[in-house]
């Protein structure tokens, strides 16, 4: 498996920031809680992931997926 950044999830459009009041380590895909393999960037979400209801990772901003 591919090792990519944390920061993955803060550069996508479907993270929570707890500073708007979400749950922390939380998005659209994982309401409750980011998976520590995405969060720990073990695990490369722009790929189908357990349980993320069919969305993955998506640029915010045209931001550039954060290679290793």
């Amino acid at each position: 498996m591919t090792s990519r950044p944390a920061f993955q999830c803060e550069l996508c459009a479907h993270f929570r920031s707890p500073l708007d009041g979400a749950a922390e380590r939380s998005c659209d895909a994982f309401p409750e809680r980011i998976p520590g393999e995405i969060w720990a960037g073990r695990a490369d979400h722009r790929k189908p992931f357990p349980g993320d209801h069919g969305i993955q990772w998506e640029s915010e901003d045209g931001a550039a997926f954060p290679d290793a």
